[in-house]
This record gives C-alpha cells, sequence and structure tokens, in this order.
C-alpha cells in the first residue's frame, strides 16, 4: 500500500468515528431530554448545529476521502465500493429529512409543546429518519470494514 492511501484511509476513518459520535451522541440526547420543555429547545437546536457543522460536512468528506481512496487504490469499480456510494445517497437523503424535520420539530414544541399530537408525529419521524440515516453510515461502515463479495 502507498503512503498516499494510508493516510487517506486514516483522516478517512477519524471523520467516521466524528459523524458517527456526533449523531450517535445527539441522538441519546434527544432521545432522552429533546421533549423537556424548558432545555428541549437548546437541545435540538444543539442537535441541529451537530447536524449541520459537523455530520453534514463530515459525511461530505467521508464519500470525498473515499472516492480519493478507492482512487489511489484502484478500487472505484469493485463491487463493495459501488454499493457504499450508492448506499450513501441513501443517507444524504435520510439527513436531509432529519435536518427538516428538526427544524419542524423545534418550531412545534415552541409553539404548541411536547404533548401536542403534531409535535409527537413530527419527533416520531425526526427519530425515524435519523435511526435511518445512522443505519446507512453503519451499514457502509461493514461494507468498509468486511469488503463482501
Amino acid at each position: 500500500m502507498t503512503s498516499d492511501y494510508l493516510w487517506l484511509k486514516l483522516v478517512h476513518v477519524l471523520i467516521a468515528i466524528t459523524v458517527l459520535g456526533a449523531g450517535f451522541g445527539a441522538g441519546l440526547v434527544l432521545q432522552f431530554f429533546g421533549d423537556d420543555r424548558a432545555r428541549g429547545p437548546y437541545l435540538l437546536g444543539l442537535a441541529r448545529k451537530l447536524q449541520l457543522y459537523v455530520a453534514f460536512p463530515g459525511y461530505l468528506l467521508m464519500l470525498a476521502s473515499g472516492m480519493w481512496m478507492g482512487h489511489v487504490a484502484n478500487l472505484l469499480d469493485v463491487h463493495w465500493t459501488e454499493t457504499a456510494m450508492n448506499v450513501w445517497g441513501a443517507g444524504a437523503l435520510f439527513m436531509g429529512l432529519s435536518v427538516v424535520s428538526l427544524r419542524k420539530r423545534i418550531r412545534l414544541l415552541e409553539t404548541f409543546g411536547p404533548a401536542s399530537p403534531a409535535y409527537r408525529r413530527v419527533s416520531l419521524w425526526n427519530r425515524v429518519v435519523g435511526a435511518a440515516a445512522g443505519l446507512v453510515i453503519v451499514f457502509i461502515v461493514y461494507l468498509m470494514v468486511m469488503k463482501p463479495g
């Protein structure tokens, strides 16, 4: 392996750890305290900032560094890398839906409170798309580590 490839791989893995950690941490905080009328708006806003300033840029950097590694190591036409890049698109969609639903969730919490049916519905949707985005990332990590096929 070339030195460039190994450095790219290190950067790629560190970015993945950061994105997964930020997303998982924000998800746990939201699960336990997101519906709190006093602290909820602040924590929901914090989770939104983590998405916008850590998760999204990290997700884009993972794609760029992964494609660069694939180019350096001549892996772009290998089945598992093609699958990972295709699944990445679904993850981007889920992350986008999560940002939109989180913005709506903040507004509904501040306006109607955590007991309102509209808030409960958007909160559930936000959890579902957030979990789906996380599962996509975990699946991509599986592909990168196990290299099936």
